[in-house]
């Protein structure tokens, strides 16, 4: 009997020996399989990782262009913002001026009109001041010329 629990145990172990190995074989081709996919994944995360390179670099220069050409408008913008106030300045400093020249000129307008108005009226006082003597003068001539022709 001792024979026949040797051999059952023999049969035991071949039997979980074949189980094991009915089992390990289509383990190993899912290990095989596993390590073709992931073989294929490391190569295209390798050339994801290139590309990502690649587009960081430039993407990096084009940043840095940017950040020039943001340096540059600034500094335009400065220029334009100086420039505006420039205009500023002088536009209320011509208007200050303008306004000083207009006070002047009708000042100076005023003045002259009172002058000329000045002139004008002694004129006029001469000139009737003429005519009156002058009419008074034809009127006495004229009345002792008809009294003497008579």
């Amino acid at each position: 009997m001792a024979e026949w629990s040797a051999l059952a145990v023999a049969v035991g172990i071949l039997l979980i020996a074949a189980a094991t190995i009915g089992i390990m074989l289509p383990v190993r081709r899912m290990l095989l399989r596993t390590e073709a996919v992931l073989g294929k994944l490391e190569g295209e995360c390798t050339q994801l990782s290139r590309e990502a390179s690649r587009v960081l670099e430039r993407a990096s220069v084009s940043l840095d262009s940017i950040q020039r050409q943001l340096a540059a408008g600034e500094s335009i913008a400065i220029s334009i913002s100086e420039a505006a106030s420039v205009v500023v300045k002088t536009a209320n400093a011509v208007h200050s001026v303008s306004k000083r020249a207009s006070l002047a000129a009708v000042e100076h307008m005023e003045r002259a009109r009172l002058e000329n108005e000045r002139c004008i009226g002694e004129v006029f006082r001469w000139f009737d001041a003429g005519m009156t003597l002058w009419y008074t003068w034809n009127r006495r001539t004229s009345k002792s010329g008809d009294g003497h022709a008579d």
